[in-house]
């Protein structure tokens, strides 16, 4: 039996090395228009889902913040570890955000979500370690408007107004700023 089992595996292994099978060499086969195609397809995905289930998360629910009647300006998720925190955090979300948006001269519409938060123009996001000893992430997806219509005006309006970019405003607190669209991101 051993010499049998020895005998196909020699035979298999020669007739690999001498009909070279395709499976073993892609190279010839991917040609650079395929990789820019891959790439392409690559960063449509990463820029259409949610940002937490892009980083793995289980995500339990989410907020989507919206200009009324206008685009989205963010997504934040919270993984499973924040369920307990939900009903604090939603409290009095309408109110805290309609006195930020009157102070910044935008009107901001809260969405509540049961699972993840997706904006199909996302340009960038903010992944925060943590809050309140919970230490999943916390990740943030914006589109251009909610770095330049929210981020930073909110930022000022909260008495920090020596920010230039919304990689510093990420920054500030400890967050890790990720670009999708070098064009458009405000960093």
């Amino acid at each position: 039996m051993k010499t049998k089992i020895k005998t196909l595996l020699t035979l298999i292994t020669a007739g690999l090395f001498v009909f070279q099978c395709d499976l073993f060499d892609p190279q010839d086969k991917v040609t650079s228009d395929d990789l820019v195609s891959m790439l392409a397809i690559q960063q449509i995905n990463a820029n259409s889902m949610s940002e937490a289930q892009r980083l793995g998360l289980n995500v339990a629910y989410s907020h989507r913040f919206s200009i009324k009647d206008g685009p989205h300006l963010f997504c934040r998720e919270y993984s499973t570890a924040y369920l307990e925190k939900k009903a604090e955090w939603e409290l009095n979300m309408e109110q805290t955000y309609a006195t930020i948006g009157n102070a910044i001269g935008i009107q901001i519409v809260v969405e509540r979500l049961n699972g993840p938060c997706a904006i199909t123009n996302k340009i960038a996001a903010c992944h925060y370690d943590g809050v309140d000893g919970i230490n999943d992430l916390i990740p943030y997806a914006y589109t251009t408007e909610g770095e330049h219509k929210y981020l930073i005006p909110a930022n000022a309006y909260y008495g920090v107004t020596d920010l230039k970019s919304a990689k510093e405003a990420c920054e500030r607190f400890k967050g890790t700023y990720v670009c999708y669209d070098p064009s458009k991101c405000w960093q």
